[in-house]
């Protein structure tokens, strides 16, 4: 008898153990299965939400591209902060949140592949070699100048250091393997690096090329990020649309500094007087606060009125997200019609 009770006490064991051991496998398979549903929920979700924002936001680019086709239309080539397409755009309700563009002057900017000469061999004149300023061209005597504007966590660049960074520029930029000045660097000095990487020797593509050349910094690039931009060689700059920080970069040609932050403060002023915007270069140079401060002797040639390349940044919130696109968009001829079109798009920097 003992033995028999003890025998179904055993049996009871193991069924129990047996119908814990299920119960865990069922609950496993159950908290699995629900794991992947949601997980597959969300992802449809956050897929449907992105076509939604992708959706949006074409359709904004649609409006910034007619926005500024109008602009040429009716108001001339003439471009300046002051006309409708540089206004803030308040954001507009959308059934899922809502949708907000904005269009920057892309002439605004200093056009990275404008630094570099076309050619690196030291002039000559009158018996003598020029000295490395005279050598420099417009818009890199006006990058020197800007640089030095700038404070870092060690100090304001010096004029010497913002020479050589214009060097290794130079040198990314150019297509020959001789190194410019004391900040030059060519092949062999990236081939050098942990990890190496190759010299483009060439025009940019992206902004993000800034931040792989001798001498930038991490600091650096950052604060030069919103005043760079990378263009086809030989855009120019717009005198009504320029950041007021490369404002200070002009100076009367000889000079090396920069102007100063109250004078810099004086030239913004007087631009953004010109509730029309200036119609020429020699208008905007000709006024009183420019004509005192650089008067005629400035850097000129690399400056324009009229644009033709825009960014256009959008944001829309979709669901609990923001999500972002920037837009390159050029304004010009094509086929002998005027169009605006995407050159491309992009989430990082142009």
């Amino acid at each position: 008898m003992g033995v028999s009770l003890n025998k179904r006490k055993g049996e009871r064991g193991v069924v129990l153990i047996m119908a814990l051991l299920i119960v865990v496998l069922v609950t496993t398979v159950v908290v699995s299965v629900s794991w992947r549903f949601g997980l597959a929920m969300a992802r449809n979700e956050n897929r449907w939400h992105g076509s939604q924002a992708r959706a949006y936001m074409e359709g904004a680019e649609q409006l910034a591209r007619k926005a500024l086709f109008d602009d040429l239309m009716e108001t001339g080539p003439v471009d300046h902060l002051n006309e409708l397409w540089a206004q803030m755009a308040e954001p507009l309700p959308t059934d899922e949140g809502w949708i907000r563009g904005t269009i920057e002057d892309a002439h605004g900017r200093i056009n990275l592949n404008n630094l570099v000469r076309q050619t690196n061999q030291p002039q000559q004149g009158g018996g003598a070699i020029k000295e490395p300023w005279e050598m420099l061209n417009s818009t890199q005597r006006l990058f020197v100048r800007l640089l030095q504007t700038i404070e870092l966590e060690e100090g304001p660049i010096t004029y010497q250091a913002a020479m050589e960074l214009v060097d290794a520029i130079q040198d990314w930029l150019d297509p020959d393997d001789q190194i410019s000045g004391y900040g030059g660097a060519e092949g062999d000095f990236y081939r050098d690096m942990d990890p190496p990487y190759p010299i483009t020797n060439g025009p940019m593509t992206n902004v993000s090329e800034l931040s792989l050349i001798k001498g930038m910094t991490p600091q650096l690039y950052e604060r030069l990020l919103p005043l760079v931009i990378v263009l086809p060689y030989g855009e120019k700059m717009n005198v009504n649309t320029l950041k007021p920080e490369i404002l200070r970069g002009f100076n009367r040609r000889g000079l090396t500094l920069p102007l100063t932050e109250e004078e810099g403060s004086r030239l913004d002023n007087e631009r953004r007087s010109a509730q029309e915007g200036f119609r020429s270069v020699d208008e905007f140079f000709s006024g009183p606060e420019a004509n005192v401060l650089i008067g005629q002797d400035a850097e000129k040639d690399i400056l324009d009125v009229a644009s033709r390349y825009f960014l256009f940044n959008a944001e829309t919130l979709v669901g609990e997200q923001v999500r972002r696109s920037k837009t390159l968009l050029f304004r010009g001829q094509l086929d002998g019609k005027n169009h605006v079109h995407v050159i491309r798009r992009s989430d990082a920097n142009f």
